[in-house]
This record gives structure tokens, C-alpha cells and sequence, in this order.
């Protein structure tokens, strides 16, 4: 036998025997058995009375052998091992790493917060669908029948941006779904953190921790009993989270913080300085804590009144007011008579709750506009009228800071520069033919963009200069800031004329969290629950569960093998091959297995694990890696029986002429029977161990 062979208990159904026994009893019993418990007989003799009156009579009802389950971790065995048990198995399932339904997933909204979604809820909309807002009133085009219904939104979760870390720069990033699937019941286990955080997971679930990627079994050198009771696990332990701020201090989280500035009289601009974040963040973070922040960039803040603020005014009166409307008068004769707007006065006729005087419609039943079947009009103005009414404009409107609407400049740079740059951009175009000058698109110009050649952020003196513009339609404008190419653009545009040395492009500011470590402070057994597992796609397998950073549950890792062709690890530490000897096939025909096959072979798992590491290392996705691979890779897994599927399990690979491995694999499970269930393992052995019969 292979010395890496391992198959180590997990938990199991205490005094199994005797909870045969209750169900047998059930079965054949009218009375409530439970109620007789003082009564039955001890473990030993339980399985005793089990095995006279269910197992050797062969009457026929097995059913009571289904109550008792027991969870085995297998390890170092063969992959076809494996998988021949999967399809063989009755009763038996192999799972993978995977949690507890209540667990909640992150995902990032477009506007920056967070969702958490519950993954049992996840995998119902991923499997079934969405439930409709409305009832189908006529069947589908499908067959669907009328009434309530569900439709498919798996596209839509894919979209959804998942939360998952980089593993190189240990800030988290994020990613998109794969699949989404249900592993069943398994034993569960609860993590609490020493911030109160807790994870429901399965023993074997690769965790993040400060050495690397562990299961958590092995990250906290778990200890269990037979009944899946946690015997005892390393205290000093940690386990990596989110949370941590990597761009600035995170202060604008802090009410005090947002109390103390808006105290001192800072701006959300110099508070956002302060903090390292955008004005955006702080207005969010204000209003979570229900601060009112301090508007400096405003000409008018509490106390400062407007230039033609009379408080005296006739439009401030009710009486005024309510007799003027009673007297018929409208809205403008009002204003005229009070010397303010139209707008003022409506202002305060609606604050003092009053009604304006309507006037009739102008054109009424049986009157014609005086235009009616005109083709069309002009002023028919000179050039040099024109250019009167334009001058006459000019001094008569109020412009700038004499303006009703001046807030005193608060306009930022880039929201000027945007403004110039939209005014300028039709005469752009017209230079340009309205033609895109990176795809050659032509359309009209509100499909095109005006495009700083030398950006702002390089040259602001080139900001207001017209020849530094250039058309582009909106997809080639948005890609080229997306991906930073704004260099290689002005380059490839005007080849001949060198280019100064610009400085970095400045990068918005944000709340990028890295990952740090917790320590686990209690790890409880929770029994057997539904658990699900997720994919995720290239190039970080990984995800964020109730704030912990755990591994994509259904991704295979290389790492072991990438090890193997480094010289990392030991070939056969990764791949299985058999040991130098004499073999048969299934039929009896004999053949040997010589040293120099066996080191032919052993090559071939050198060359193919070398391939698969150039593959990874040139970008190719994993599942396309692994299918160079020997199908006899090393794996674990965890298999759980019920006792009646034990038994089955045995007779079909505990055979003599079954696959060498996989007899194997059951001499080792062999003595966890013994120690289980130690009656039914005696009989089991003296009436049917190797004898090819179908256990009950």
C-alpha cells in the first residue's frame, strides 16, 4: 500500500448501534419508543439484538441503518479513485469545500456600496430564477402554466461585481460569478473572530491566513472527536479579513472626526483633503451620521442675505398680497407694482398658502393665431443690426458677479474647462469633418466628443487652446482615458513632433480596503447542514464570505503541482503511479511493471507538469491547463456514509478482483467500521467482507 495513504475520521453519529436499534424498535413497535428509553439495552447489546434480528435473519428492512452517518476525510489517493467511487457509490458523497447557506457573500453596487447576499439565496436565483413582480395571465410561449412565476436572472448575477482580493498587491479588487451549486448536507463548524465576525464552513474549506492558503482544519490545528465535537484547536491562529483603509485614514467614517471639522469650520473640500477621499465620500458619510456640513463655497450661508433682500418688502405682506389677488390683479402686474419678479411673487403668494389669478387661455374657441398657414418668418436683419442687438445685449444683461444667479465663483477649474471645451467643440468638428480621429466613425455631433490632445492634468496652459482639440466619437474618448492612453494617442496623432515628458496621471481617490488577520478565538461544532460552493472567475480565485477571505470553493488549485515542477515538492508527492510488480487485468491476464515503465511514466508526470506550469505563467485559465495533466493526480476529499451505504460501499470495492487503489482505500476505512460499530463490523466480516454480496 501507497505510504501516503490517509483516511482520518471527521465526525460521526455517537452509539450508532443503538440508534439502529430505536428505529428497528420503531418499526415494530406501536408504542412511542423514545418514552422507553430508560429501558434499552447498552451499545454492545444493542448492535447485538440488531445484528440476530435485522442482519442474519436477512428479513429484508434495512431502513434503520440509514440513521447512523459517519464523515471521513480521504487523502493522497488517486484522482479515478475518486471518481469511481462517485459512480459506483450508493449512498455515498464526495464533497468539496463549501459553507453554510446563511453565509453572506459581498458584492460592490455601482454606486459604491456594498450588498451581501446569503448564499443558500444566491444559489435559489442562480438555479431558479427570480420571482416575478406580476402573475402570468395566459400560459408562456414555453408551456409555462399562468399564475406566479420565476425568470431566469443568472446573466444578471454574473454581472454583479463580486469582491475578491488580489493576491499580489493584497488590496481587494473584484470579480464576477461562475457558477453557483449545492453540495448537500455536511458537517459545519463556527469560526468567531475576535472582532465578533463568525464563518459557517466545512473542515476542509481553504481559508486565507498569514502563512498562505490553509483549510481550516489545518490553519487551526483542529482537533476532533468522533461525534464532531472540537476537542481542541491552536488559540494563536489567524485567519485574513477586510476592513483595513489602503488609500488615506478612513477618518470621514468617524463621526467625532466629522463633528470635530465641521466644528472648526473646514469645507467638505479641505475635510476630504484631510481624509485622503473624494467631496462625494464625505457628503455620504455626512449624511449617514445625519451631520450638516459646513457650505463656505456658497455666497449664501446663514446670515448672508442676497443683494436685493429687503425684509420690509410689499411681496413679504400677506394683507398686501390677499388684496391685490381679491382685487384681480395677476402675477406680473403684481411684481410690477411691487418692483420684484414674476418669481418672487409667486414665491410668496404659495408660502402664505394663497391662490393666483388665472388667466383665460389666449387662443379660445373660434379665434385664429395670427400666423395660421404661414410657412415661415424671419426678422430679416442686417449684418450690422445684428451686431447692434448683440452689443445692446451684452450691456444691458447682467453678467457675472451682477448677475441674480452669482454664487461667487464656486465653479471648480475642471467644470470651467469642460464648459469652455463643450461651447468650442462644434467649430472642432467642422475642422475635423466631424470625423473621428481614431476610427475614422463619422456622425453627427452629438455623438462626437472635443479631446484635449496634451491633457490638462500634463499642460493646463494647453487647456483653452482650440488647436489642442481633436474629434472623437464617445466610445474611442471613453476608452482611451479608461486604459491611460492618452500618451501613446497624442503620439500616434502628430508622429513627427516630439512629446514632453508628462507627469504621472493623477488617480481619483477611494476606499480601497487590504486584507488583515484576525485571530480565531472559538471554533464550535454545529452538526450537519445544507452547504453550497461557488466559482469565480480568472484571475483570482477567492472571495469575500461574511468579511473573511476564503478560496474559490469549486477551483482546483495547482499550486502543489507548479511546486512538483520546481522541484518544490517530490513528483509522487503530487502524481500516483503504482509500485514496480507483477499485475492482472480484469480478465487474468498478467503482465509486469518494470522499473524502466515505471520511469518512463514517472517522466511523462515531470514533462506535464512543467507544461501545466507554462501555461498558468502565460495567462491560460486552469480547467485548459489541467487537461494536459495524468488523470492519477493525488487528492483528498471527504466521503460520508450512512451505515447502510458503509456496508454496501464494501461489498462492491472490497472485492478481490476490484481495483487494487481502490481496495486500498477500503482496508483503510476498514478499522473506523471497527471502532464505530463494532458489532455489525463482526458480522459483517465473518458473513461477507470479500465475498462479492450485495449488502443490504
Amino acid at each position: 500500500m501507497d505510504p501516503r495513504f490517509r483516511v482520518e475520521l471527521i465526525a460521526a453519529t455517537p452509539n450508532p448501534q443503538l440508534c439502529v436499534y430505536a428505529g428497528m424498535h420503531q418499526d415494530y413497535s406501536e408504542g412511542f419508543v423514545a418514552a422507553d428509553r430508560a429501558n434499552w439495552p447498552d451499545e454492545r447489546r444493542a448492535g447485538e439484538i440488531c445484528v440476530k434480528r435485522l442482519l442474519a435473519g436477512e428479513r429484508g428492512h434495512y431502513g434503520p441503518l440509514e440513521h447512523a452517518q459517519i464523515v471521513l476525510n480521504v487523502g493522497w489517493f488517486p484522482h479515478s479513485v475518486m471518481q469511481q467511487a462517485r459512480t459506483h457509490r450508493v449512498g455515498v458523497s464526495f464533497d468539496v469545500q463549501c459553507l453554510a447557506g446563511d453565509t453572506e457573500i459581498t458584492f460592490l453596487q455601482a454606486g459604491g456600496g456594498l450588498r451581501k447576499i446569503r448564499i443558500a439565496e444566491l444559489h435559489d436565483l442562480w438555479t431558479n430564477g427570480e420571482r416575478a413582480s406580476r402573475h402570468r395571465q395566459i400560459g408562456g410561449r414555453q408551456g409555462e402554466v399562468p399564475g406566479t412565476y420565476r425568470r431566469d436572472c443568472r446573466k444578471r448575477l454574473q454581472k454583479m461585481r463580486l469582491r475578491v482580493l488580489n493576491e499580489d498587491t493584497k488590496v481587494f479588487e473584484t470579480s464576477h460569478l461562475k457558477d453557483v451549486t449545492c453540495s448537500g448536507l455536511q458537517p459545519v463548524y463556527r469560526l468567531t473572530m475576535e472582532d465578533g465576525r463568525t464563518l459557517d464552513c466545512t473542515a476542509n474549506h481553504r481559508l486565507l491566513t498569514p502563512d498562505g492558503w490553509q483549510t481550516m482544519a489545518e490553519a487551526l490545528s483542529l482537533r476532533m472527536g468522533r461525534d464532531g465535537a472540537v476537542r481542541s484547536f491552536r488559540r494563536t491562529a489567524q485567519v485574513l479579513a477586510n476592513g483595513n483603509v489602503a488609500v488615506g485614514s478612513g477618518a470621514y467614517r468617524d463621526t467625532s472626526w466629522l463633528q470635530k471639522q465641521v466644528a472648526a469650520g473646514a469645507t467638505p473640500a479641505e475635510m476630504a483633503e484631510r481624509a485622503s477621499c473624494s467631496i462625494t465620500t464625505i457628503r455620504d458619510w455626512a449624511r449617514r451620521h445625519q451631520i450638516r456640513l459646513n457650505q463656505s463655497d456658497s455666497r449664501f450661508q446663514c446670515g448672508n442675505k442676497p443683494w436685493n433682500h429687503n425684509p420690509s418688502a410689499l411681496y413679504r405682506q400677506q394683507a398686501w398680497l390677499q388684496q391685490r389677488l381679491e382685487d384681480g390683479l395677476h402675477a406680473d402686474e403684481m411684481a410690477e407694482l411691487a418692483g420684484c419678479s414674476l418669481e418672487a411673487i409667486k414665491k410668496w403668494v404659495y408660502h402664505f398658502g394663497l391662490t393666483l389669478n388665472r388667466r383665460p387661455p389666449g387662443f379660445q374657441a373660434g379665434r385664429q393665431p395670427w400666423n395660421k398657414d404661414r410657412l415661415g418668418y424671419s426678422l430679416q436683419l442686417s449684418e450690422s443690426s445684428r451686431e447692434a442687438r448683440r452689443t445692446l445685449g451684452k450691456r444691458i444683461s447682467r453678467r457675472g458677479s451682477a448677475s441674480n444667479f452669482w454664487k461667487g465663483g464656486t465653479a471648480s477649474k475642471r467644470v470651467l474647462i469642460g464648459a469652455w471645451t463643450r461651447r468650442n467643440a462644434p467649430q472642432v468638428h467642422r475642422h475635423f469633418d466631424h470625423t473621428c480621429q481614431r476610427c475614422g466613425l463619422r456622425g453627427s455631433e452629438h455623438q462626437l466628443h472635443a479631446h484635449h490632445l496634451v491633457p490638462v492634468y500634463a499642460d493646463p496652459s494647453q487647456a483653452y487652446k482650440i488647436e489642442n482639440l481633436v474629434t472623437l466619437c464617445q466610445p474611442c474618448h471613453a476608452l482611451i482615458h479608461k486604459l491611460h492612453q492618452e500618451a501613446d494617442f497624442a503620439a500616434t496623432f502628430n508622429p513627427r513632433q516630439p512629446l514632453p515628458t508628462w507627469p504621472e496621471k493623477p488617480r481619483p481617490r477611494g476606499r480601497r480596503l487590504m486584507a488583515h488577520p484576525l485571530t480565531v478565538v472559538q471554533v464550535e461544532f454545529l452538526g450537519s447542514q445544507m452547504t453550497y460552493d461557488i466559482e469565480v472567475e480568472d484571475p483570482w480565485h477567492n472571495f469575500v464570505a461574511n468579511g473573511l477571505v476564503v478560496h474559490n470553493s469549486m477551483r482546483y488549485t495547482g499550486d502543489r503541482i507548479c511546486k512538483a515542477a520546481n522541484g518544490e515538492l517530490e513528483l509522487e508527492e503530487v502524481f500516483y503511479l503504482r509500485p514496480v510488480g507483477s499485475y492482472s487485468d480484469r480478465q487474468g491476464k498478467k503482465y509486469a511493471y518494470t522499473v524502466d515503465e515505471r520511469a518512463k511514466d514517472l517522466a511523462l508526470c515531470s514533462a506535464a507538469a512543467e507544461r501545466y506550469a507554462e501555461l498558468l505563467n502565460a495567462g491560460f485559465a486552469e480547467e485548459h491547463a489541467r487537461g494536459i495533466l495524468p488523470f492519477d493526480y493525488r487528492q483528498h476529499f471527504v466521503v460520508s456514509f450512512s451505515l447502510r451505504a458503509f456496508l454496501h460501499f464494501l461489498d462492491l470495492r472490497a472485492k478481490l478482483d476490484a481495483q487494487q487503489e481502490i481496495r486500498e482505500l477500503c482496508d483503510l476505512l476498514w478499522p473506523h467500521l471497527v471502532a464505530w460499530a463494532p458489532q455489525f463490523a463482526e458480522w459483517y466480516e465473518k458473513s461477507r467482507l470479500h465475498k462479492a454480496r450485495l449488502a443490504p
